[in-house]
């Protein structure tokens, strides 16, 4: 080590000095340890965020607008999130040969599994009553299960008869129903990862995506839910999945995560 010393000050008062630099330098010490632990959580966060796979804009396919999903057998079934888009879903999407459906409760989407010149399978109604269940009053009022009816085009009816008065996303639906009754109120929400987007709906449909969340009625917030179900579909997929489609994938109300495949 080199030590200047100053050749107009005696010994003692060399060494004073340089004690007093060293006891300032000593008290400096706790903030240079404090400023180097600051600088590296600084660096662990910016290599975190390096390594963060990006979440991949695409291109949303025009049925998105709706809740939807894929029967296992292949079919297109789509669900209004709201009156406005329960009315706009019936008007303007829902063709001969396609199917209506809706649970027999004050509040739930209409559902329309579309047919697409095919004869729509028992499969196919069975999980779109499913999903019309989930996407019901019933999910938000903690009920495990509710009925659902289903009915061809020509039975629902946008406008009441004379007099009568039909409220605001209504429909009135004439002559026999099919029914489909107790079905389970639950949503199942998983990946797809050639299309790089989360899908959700009854679990026999979302199963084929091997890994998936199972959410009911439940005491937890919507928001906790879906952060619940991010990190467990990223983990699963190695992806950065949209929170935003995850809140849109699930019912109105509070919900819990009770099975994860």
């Amino acid at each position: 080590m080199r030590v200047e010393i100053d050749m107009k000050k005696s010994i003692p008062e060399n060494a004073s000095r340089y004690y007093e630099l060293a006891k300032k330098a000593r008290r400096k010490i706790p903030r240079l340890r404090e400023e180097i632990e600051k600088t590296k959580a600084l660096i662990k966060k910016q290599i975190k965020l390096a390594e963060k796979k990006p979440q991949i804009k695409r291109d949303k396919d025009w049925y998105e607008k709706f809740h939807w999903f894929f029967t296992s057998d292949g079919f297109l079934v789509l669900g209004g999130k709201d009156a406005k888009s329960n009315q706009r879903l019936v008007r303007n999407y829902m063709d001969k040969g396609d199917l209506f459906l809706h649970a027999d409760i004050k509040g739930a989407s209409a559902v329309v599994i579309k047919s697409n010149g095919k004869t729509i399978s028992e499969t196919a109604k069975q999980e779109a009553a499913n999903f019309a269940a989930a996407f019901s009053k019933a999910f938000s009022l903690g009920l495990r299960a509710v009925d659902v009816y289903c009915v061809s085009p020509s039975q629902v009816k946008l406008a009441a008869k004379s007099g009568e008065f039909l409220p605001k996303g209504g429909f009135v639906i004439l002559g026999e129903r099919e029914w489909f009754k107790d079905v389970p109120v639950e949503i199942a929400v998983s990946y797809d990862t050639e299309n790089k987007r989360i899908v959700s709906g009854p679990v026999d449909a979302i199963k084929v995506y091997n890994e998936y969340v199972l959410v009911i009625p439940g005491g937890d917030d919507k928001g906790k839910v879906a952060k619940q179900i991010k990190k467990l579909v990223d983990g699963w997929f190695s992806v950065d999945s949209s929170l935003d489609e995850i809140l849109a994938s699930l019912p109105a109300g509070k919900a819990k995560v009770i099975t994860k495949k």
